[in-house]
Formats: C-alpha cells, structure tokens, sequence
C-alpha cells in the first residue's frame, strides 16, 4: 500500500507567499500587490486557465481588505449595491465571462472616478472581451494589463510539488526527473495530472513510481485527440 492517504480538507485559503514564483508570473504578482501604484485605479490579470487567477483574485481580496465577485453573481448585482462599490476593494475573478450589460462599465467608471481599486481577471485580453457599447470597448481597449505566461520547467516544477501537497501524494526526486520534461507546459496539464495520479493512488493502492506516473501520462495522451503516445 502506498504510505500517504487521501483526505479533504477546508481550503483555508492561499496568500501572496504561499504562491509558486517564476519568471512566469513574478512580475505580475508584483504588480498586483501595489495598487497604490498603478497607472490607473483598475488593473486586468491575464492568463491561461489554471495559472492561479482565482487564487490570486481571492489574496488579493484579503491582503487589501476587499472582496471577490464571479462573473455571474456581479452581473445580478443591483445597481445601488455597484454604486456603493466605488470606494472599495473589489475583484471581479472570470471578468471575460461577465454577461453582456452596464454593470461593468458603471464600476469601471465608480472607481476610476472615486477611491477605490478594481482588480479583473480574465482568461482574455480586455480587447477581446463582449463589449456592447462603444464607451466600454473604449474602456477595454486603454485598460492596463498584468500577464502570466504559460509555464516554464520551474514553474512545472513548484505547481507540481503544490498539488502534491494538496493531494497529500509524496513525489520523490527520481518521479519528478521522469515527469518534468515529459508533461505538457500547460498549467491545465498539471492539474489533470495531479487528479489522476491522486485517484491511481487512492483506487490502485500503489504508490507514485515512475511506472504509476508513466501510465498516467500514457492515459492522458491517450485521451487526447490525435496525439503519439509516449516514450
């Protein structure tokens, strides 16, 4: 039997230091954590899905005292309870998906005019989001924006050693020298592989060796569409 066990727990939520650095993201970490210093009271963070955007909406959210808001739930929000937002902290996490409406541009508008931060996050660049009028497209086109880049080998490297904690998997040298250069550099790519090297471990009852980790990778380039399998 392998020597950890499968548990959840509550998430007590992560902060800025708990997050894995590389050159990927350390930029835009750090410019997330000064709003007193960006060129404007509204920030969007960019990157791909997976790459901690909902993490860092939510230490951000904390650090300053502020809240988060999904796509959806700010869409539905009455408009006095927008208008009360433009002198606080507020994250609107998935702010490409908010459906098409006034909402976002009133609070764009709120806190640009008052003393409040807004922090979006999107899988998008602000140009390429649904704009139904001119002055929001406007707004989406000069907003200022932070990037995470898809992920390099130490990014690989510490986003796996993290979902291994949290899966409660212990992923020795020898593993990890296998797996690095041999999992896609896709911030997706790690996640699926923690799940299903998790669920291998808790229904097998075998520990992560290299030849557990080489047939999870084998099943996921199987399931991918068109792909070699591999070596």
């Amino acid at each position: 039997m392998p020597d950890q066990l499968s548990f959840v727990f509550p998430d007590p939520g992560l902060g800025f230091s708990d997050l894995v650095m590389s050159p990927v993201n350390e930029t835009a970490l750090r410019i997330v954590q000064r709003p007193e210093n960006w060129p404007t009271p509204v920030l969007c963070l960019v990157g791909p899905p997976k790459a901690g955007l909902t993490t860092i909406a939510h230490a951000w959210a904390r650090q300053f005292g502020g809240d988060v808001f999904e796509a959806k739930p700010f869409a539905g929000l009455k408009a006095r309870d927008v208008e009360a937002r433009a002198a606080t902290y507020t994250a609107i996490d998935g702010a490409d998906r908010v459906p098409a409406g006034d909402r976002m541009l009133s609070l764009i508008n709120l806190v640009s005019g008052g003393s409040g931060r807004l922090l979006l996050t999107a899988n998008q660049a602000p140009p390429n989001w649904q704009a139904p009028s001119p002055d929001l497209k406007s707004r989406l086109n000069s907003m200022p924006v932070a990037e995470i880049y898809a992920p390099d080998e130490a990014m690989m490297l510490g986003r796996l050693k993290a979902a291994a904690v949290r899966h409660f998997l212990k992923l020795e040298p020898d593993v990890l020298k296998y797996l690095v250069p041999r999992l896609d550099l896709s911030y997706e790519a790690i996640e699926q592989f923690a799940e299903r090297l998790s669920d291998n471990v808790t229904d097998l009852g075998r520990a992560p060796s290299v030849p557990l980790v080489k047939e999870v990778l084998d099943a996921m380039e199987a399931d991918a569409p068109g792909g070699p399998k591999l070596d």
